[in-house]
């Protein structure tokens, strides 16, 4: 008998670890639907040839906001919405890139919270701004969710 409860209880651990290990961010900036092709080739993309840097890719996401293309490292890119997370419900806000994406970080102009790209858009305190899906084949990116 003691045998048969230890088993339950290894398998209900086994059960429960699938759902207990992932943590899922709540998304504050409602669904948009984004479909974006990137050629980093082009001139208006140049910015994106450097690590750390960042673009505003204009008239997309929420509200049409912007979408924030952000190189992480040489291989890497990430996605997110412009719009900050803390003015949904009254004025949706576009984050404004710092030092022309050279630094970065985005600030809010409402708010002035500060998201930090190499931490995957998270600010000091709150939310992060939403991500998108991205993928990479040769100098294209495709943004989409």
């Amino acid at each position: 008998m003691n045998t048969k409860l230890k088993y339950l209880f290894i398998i209900l651990i086994l059960l429960t670890l699938p759902f207990g290990c992932s943590k899922q961010d709540e998304q504050i900036v409602p669904y948009a639907k984004v479909s974006i092709t990137v050629n980093l080739q082009l001139p208006q993309f140049i910015a994106l040839s450097s690590v750390n840097n960042a673009i505003i890719y204009p008239n997309e996401g929420y509200n049409r906001n912007g979408v924030v293309v952000y190189r992480n490292s040489l291989d890497e890119f990430t996605a997110y919405d412009a719009t900050c997370p803390k003015h949904i419900d009254s004025k949706p806000t576009a984050v404004i890139l710092d030092d022309n994406g050279s630094a970065g970080t985005a600030t809010c102009p409402e708010c002035e919270t500060v998201y930090y790209f190499f931490n995957y858009a998270y600010p000091s305190k709150g939310y992060p701004l939403r991500r998108y899906n991205l993928t990479k084949s040769g100098n294209i990116l495709y943004i989409n969710n």
